[in-house]
């Protein structure tokens, strides 16, 4: 009994390490891994350099994504490590719980900072093969028997000065609170984005700002709030093309669901799929089926529902589309003139926005981007036109949106605290020639608008 306190210790500090730093990046690895009772996944997995460790990596990482199973595996792992390097040292009189403790930790540091399972596995497998030859030799009697108390003593300070190493580390932090905002943007999770993307945030992580502008036009708050982010154009608003790629195409995919356009979602998941492991995931295809299900396109969603269908966790998953298409009408093949009207996604959020609703595609948060993107641009003479057409989706006018119209010129239907904040900035700027821009109004559209591109 005396001897599990240990690896007791090193289980419970791997455990509560992951789940409260990790949780999600894990996550991740499940979002873009692959595991399939195929002959085509087998054979392509046989012809890497580690298959085994592969396999069996894949297939722990298909239970990340619920709750405590990532936690729970690295820990049993780490555990596990613990207890076969206490026997393997024991065989040449090396007893004790301190080295075990060392090593063991030393795997769990290696197993968080792997980009998948596959390399955790390797390494564990591979003591493992150590362990079973151990016994091949005769087991000795240990040089000094130190204290229990002092072992536990030890193994307690080092697992907790892993932990603390874990949870100081810039890198883990960061990658965990960019793949918790990846998850909960997956989830429709809007307020969890929001709490991830603050204004704070992205002023030293721009590339969460198009996350948070997304969460703000799901919540009809893209008007009130846009210039409360540090941005700066309107690349700030979306993923430029020169964004780094995966994360690009990962943003986009939602981006085109939320905007009720799945053929340019179906697109971007492609090419998402082109830079994992084996050219498709977990993730993609769950998106697939759903989007291909959304058209209508019951031949490609069933094609993917039969893939996902030869996974171990998506039974549920498949059936709940399967038993919709059963009962549902599946659309009829796209006819040429259907094609020819289809809106061409070009590298310019405003001029995709535009192109959508030509082509009937106007989802909820549409009309707020097309206004901020013109906002960002600084065309005052479109914002107004666009606003004038769609003043009845509005029983208040958004604040920065009172703000441009003040602006441009126009009175009608602003509030008095817009017209007075208006008068104080101009009174400022008055009073003050050739000083720059108050930076009391650093989160008004009239900052943006007077401030150097």
């Amino acid at each position: 009994m005396k001897k599990i306190i240990s690896p007791l210790i090193v289980f419970a500090g791997a455990f509560l390490a992951t789940l409260l730093l990790q949780k999600n990046s894990f996550v991740i690895q499940e979002y873009d891994g692959l595991f399939l009772l195929s002959g085509d996944y087998f054979s392509d997995m046989l012809r890497t350099p580690f298959p085994i460790s592969g396999i069996i990596g894949d297939f722990l990482t298909q239970f990340f994504r619920f709750g405590v199973y990532a936690p729970l595996i690295v820990a049993v792992g780490v555990a596990a490590a613990f207890l076969m390097l206490r026997s393997i040292l024991s065989r040449f009189s090396l007893d004790g719980d301190i080295i075990p403790t060392v090593l063991s930790c030393a795997l769990w540091v290696f197993i968080a900072f792997a980009p998948t399972a596959r390399r955790g596995v390797a390494a564990v497998l591979i003591l493992f093969l150590v362990w079973l030859a151990s016994w091949l030799l005769p087991k000795k009697e240990p040089l000094r028997q130190l204290p229990l108390w002092l072992d536990v003593t030890v193994s307690l300070v080092i697992t907790c000065g892993v932990f603390l190493f874990l949870v100081l580390n810039g890198g883990i932090r960061e990658r965990e609170r960019t793949a918790s905002l990846r998850v909960a943007a997956v989830m429709s999770d809007w307020d969890r984005v929001l709490a991830i993307a603050t204004p704070e945030r992205c002023s030293v992580d721009p590339d969460m700002m198009p996350y948070a502008f997304l969460a703000l036009g799901e919540k009809g708050r893209l008007g009130n709030d846009l210039f409360r982010y540090p941005v700066k154009s309107q690349d700030d608003f979306d993923f430029s093309a020169s964004a780094e790629d995966y994360g690009r195409y990962f943003y986009n995919g939602i981006l085109y669901e939320t905007l009720q356009c799945p053929n340019e979602a179906i697109h971007n998941y492609f090419q998402l799929a082109t830079y994992q492991d084996h050219g498709q995931s977990f993730l993609v295809l769950r998106r697939l089926l759903s989007d291909y299900y959304q058209t209508g396109n019951y031949d490609l969603a069933g094609k993917y529902a039969a893939v996902l269908s030869r996974s171990t966790l998506h039974s549920q998953y498949v059936r709940h589309f399967t038993e919709r298409m059963a009962t549902g009408t599946p659309r009829e093949a796209d006819s040429i003139e259907f094609r020819k009207n289809i809106p061409l996604i070009t590298h310019d959020p405003l001029t995709n926005l535009i192109l959508l609703g030509a082509g009937g595609i106007n989802a909820p948060a549409s009309l707020d981007r097309v206004l901020c993107s013109l906002l960002l641009q600084r065309d005052l003479e479109n914002f107004q036109a666009v606003f004038a057409s769609a003043r009845d989706r509005y029983e208040n006018i958004p604040r920065y949106y009172e703000e441009a119209l003040v602006l441009a010129g126009s009175t009608e239907d602003i509030s008095a605290r817009t017209l007075q904040r208006y008068s104080s900035f101009q009174g400022e700027i008055l009073a003050q020639p050739g000083a720059g821009i108050p930076e009391t109004f650093s989160d008004t559209f009239w900052y943006y608008y007077f401030s150097a591109e």
